[in-house]
């Protein structure tokens, strides 16, 4: 009987401490806090706040609080500009949740030397030629295409109409009758000239036009034509 207990003891023993171990490497708890200036004691918003283990985490508030939950077995890494990075272990407590302030130290950058001096005429003669002419923005095409100026035709004159012989008799031979026939042909002679004087305006503003469309080419006596 004996024998056979401490056989079973044995062999329960591994499983036991293979159960146990999950269980006491699981447990976690809530760590809540404030980040700190060590010097000034003013809370520090933006701080980054991630579990070593895995990179996961989260930014403090305005206020500079925090709230992540984390294994016992893990470590906390606060990390912000211009501060140096700080890690918090927690202690091993029968509790759920941890309040901690965490104080960072501001960190000071040192910079490079940098050294003005005035650069002497050789060197500035030497970067001058070395520097490249900016090319010529290109220029805009020009619409070479001839402007056409249509004016449109006077209006027709008006037909004689003619309703009775005794009308035709009339103006014929009457003073009223040969007036109205003089003021036709005074009116019919005025639109002539009207009509003569549009053409001439319309030649004159056609070569203007061909005038100005050759202004673009070196050689104009081949693309100016007399028709026009």
């Amino acid at each position: 009987m004996s024998k056979r207990f401490c056989f079973l003891f044995l062999f329960m023993l591994p499983l036991l401490a293979w159960q146990g171990a999950p269980a006491q490497q699981g447990h976690s708890i809530w760590v809540s806090g404030q980040v700190l200036r060590e010097d000034t004691k003013k809370p520090i918003a933006g701080v980054s706040v991630y579990l070593k283990s895995t990179g996961q985490g989260q930014a403090t508030n305005e206020q500079g609080a925090f709230r992540i939950r984390i294994s016992s077995a893990d470590t906390l890494v606060f990390r912000a500009l211009g501060f140096r990075e700080k890690m918090y272990v927690p202690s091993l407590r029968s509790v759920t949740e941890l309040r901690v302030n965490i104080l960072l130290q501001e960190e000071s950058v040192q910079l490079r030397e940098v050294r003005v001096s005035p650069l002497s005429p050789e060197k500035v003669d030497r970067v001058l030629r070395n520097m490249k002419p900016r090319p010529a923005p290109p220029k805009p095409r020009m619409n070479v295409t001839v402007p056409r100026i249509i004016i449109p035709p006077g209006p027709p004159a008006p037909a004689d109409v003619i309703t009775s012989p005794l009308s035709f008799l009339y103006e014929q031979f009457s003073k009223e009758g040969r007036q109205r026939t003089r003021v036709a042909k005074l009116m019919e002679e005025r639109e002539r000239q009207k009509e003569l004087e549009r053409i001439m305006m319309r030649q004159d503003s056609i070569r203007q036009a061909r005038l100005r469309y050759n202004r673009f080419f070196r050689d104009t006596t081949s693309f100016y034509d007399p028709r026009w």
